[in-house]
């Protein structure tokens, strides 16, 4: 029986992973990661949950990745660490791993480069990656062959007829697969809702030109630092008109020297300066280029916008591109810095104002097309919000796909197949992992409801100083508070506070005082009832006991 698991990437965006387990065999497919809500304070990524592999490591025969984004591969390192099973990819995903199992410290690691057109064996399963565009250069389709029959994982692809790397999709592939029968076709969700075809990377191009050489001050352009082909494509035309280009943001300049040490990206003679040099050269020569086009709140692109930067800031008549689309949930983030452009005196250009990003992803008809070639006898939404899984179930229906072959699942369920039938789901455990960046350690669900609730409401900490023999107070209860105004000012709350405290110490029996665990869940309760009592807030409350 083939059992193909999701434990990320159905129902919202990041975190793709896919499992296929074959007869006790794991093929895990990607594994990414998503960036946090602002109501995740010190959280820095988000990855899937590995609690269902970790008694089975030892079947778990390999990790393949489709390409190099970070909701594809954000969560690899910390996989590997976790499961150092061998690893495939193609070069440039390969490049960009490597780098993120350096910064872990993860080592030892088996890695086979995928070349196209070629299949691998690992355990029962035989993988061929079939070369598709996207808005990362190396991204693949995959072909898995199992016992039960063939799969088809589409991953994220685009079908650009005019690639700027020159590397078409191998639409062969797809049709051959198809005249040889798929089982079933996972296939990529996220532009459902799109009519038509996304259109090529070469119109922005155009469109980037037309600005460049209408340059007269700054001009920052903001972009997802693996988009490798739009930064080849921006050095070009620096070249060409003779602008300097500074790389600022650390994905961005680490993804360039992946790029270039793999040969994805070629950088023209005296082109590039650093983001130091930039004052010292005339403004309409200068182009920036800047990672965090999310507005994340300590990427490049913020430090530039709100004054952060020693070198790089905006003035009156600078020019910023966002040249990349808005990820759902960053909207009100990306709203704010835009503001904050305009406030020094700067102008944006976003894509609903001209041709500055195509989306990777593709749109309606290349989805109609992708599963006209490969006719599957399944047909399975990944990649996307509910509501567009639900619409690629119908855009499959519409296209002739019986209702009962066309399969809506989601994260934290499993897909079963046998003898080339779906045989039903069953649910595996999932759900996320809250990482810190600073020590790449996960963070308790409980340490961020903590965070999110002093952030909100502040704390109070009520000190009692107990005598350990005597069971008796030493000295009035002491009331510490920060962000939590209730107990400021002349309103009485705060003494009422030490009032009750008081009068709770007095009727405690013994055994309770000198019991600390006991008696600090006592005082947490009695500061709170007297907070409702006078309709105030419930801060984070942590009592403290001295005990002498």
């Amino acid at each position: 029986m083939l059992k193909v698991s999701f434990l990320g990437g159905l129902g919202d965006f990041g975190k793709n992973m896919t499992v296929y387990e074959q007869d006790g065999h794991i093929l895990v497919v990607d594994c990414g990661s998503m960036f946090p809500e602002a109501d995740n304070p010190g959280i820095d990524l988000i990855i899937p949950d590995f609690t269902c592999l970790r008694d089975r490591v030892d079947r778990i025969a390999g990790l393949v990745l489709t390409h190099g984004h970070e909701d594809h591969i954000g969560a690899v390192p910390f996989f590997l660490r976790d499961f150092p099973v061998p690893v495939f990819a193609t070069p440039l995903t390969m490049g960009f791993i490597e780098k993120k199992l350096s910064e872990l410290g993860v080592n030892n690691i088996e890695k086979t480069v995928l070349e196209a057109g070629r299949s691998y064996r690992i355990g029962p399963f035989v993988v061929e990656g079939i070369p598709v565009t996207h808005s990362v250069p190396d991204a693949v389709s995959l072909i898995i062959d199992t016992p039960e029959g063939r799969v088809l994982h589409t991953g994220d692809f685009k079908l650009d007829q005019s690639p700027l790397d020159g590397r078409l999709t191998h639409y062969h592939r797809f049709h051959e697969s198809g005249r040889d029968g798929v089982m079933a076709l996972l296939i990529d969700s996220t532009n459902v809702e799109v009519e038509g075809m996304v259109g090529s990377e070469s119109r922005v191009r155009k469109t980037l030109e037309r600005y460049i050489t209408a340059q007269r001050s700054k001009l920052f352009i903001t972009l997802f630092s693996t988009n490798l082909m739009r930064l080849q494509t921006i050095f070009d035309l620096a070249s060409r008109h003779g602008r300097k280009v500074a790389l600022f943001g650390r994905s961005l300049v680490q993804n360039a020297k992946v790029g270039v040490d793999v040969g994805y990206l070629r950088i023209p003679k005296d082109t590039q300066i650093t983001p130091e040099e930039v004052p010292r050269h005339p403004r309409g020569n200068v182009i920036v280029l800047t990672s965090g086009s999310q507005a994340e709140p300590f990427s490049a692109l913020n430090r530039v916008a709100f004054d952060e930067s020693k070198h790089l800031f905006i003035e009156e008549g600078d020019l910023l591109i966002l040249s990349s689309r808005i990820i759902p949930g960053n909207e009100k983030r990306v709203a704010r810095l835009i503001n904050q452009v305009y406030r020094k005196g700067g102008e944006v250009i976003t894509a609903r104002e001209d041709r500055v990003h195509v989306s990777g992803h593709g749109a309606q008809e290349e989805i109609r097309l992708i599963a006209s070639w490969v006719q599957p006898e399944y047909y399975i939404p990944v990649h996307g919000e509910y509501r567009q899984l639900k619409g690629n179930a119908q855009l499959a229906c519409d296209m002739g796909f019986a209702k009962d072959k066309v399969i809506v699942s989601g994260t934290g369920e499993a897909l079963k197949f046998e003898k080339g039938a779906f045989a039903g789901r069953e649910e595996v455990p999932a759900g996320s992992v809250l990482i810190d960046g600073d020590t790449s350690d996960s963070v308790d669900r409980l340490v961020v409801r903590d965070r999110r609730h002093l952030s909100n409401d502040g704390i109070v900490v009520p000190i009692v100083v107990i005598n350990r023999q005597s069971t008796r107070m030493e000295s009035e209860p002491e009331i510490i508070s920060r962000g939590y105004p209730y107990l400021d000012g002349g309103n009485g709350t705060a003494d009422e506070v030490r009032k009750d405290l008081a009068a709770l110490l007095r009727t405690l029996p013994a055994e309770e005082i000198r019991d600390s665990s006991i008696l600090k869940a006592k005082v947490k309760s009695t500061v709170k009832k007297t907070l409702k009592r006078n309709e105030a807030k419930i801060p984070l409350i942590i009592p403290v006991v001295i005990e002498i």
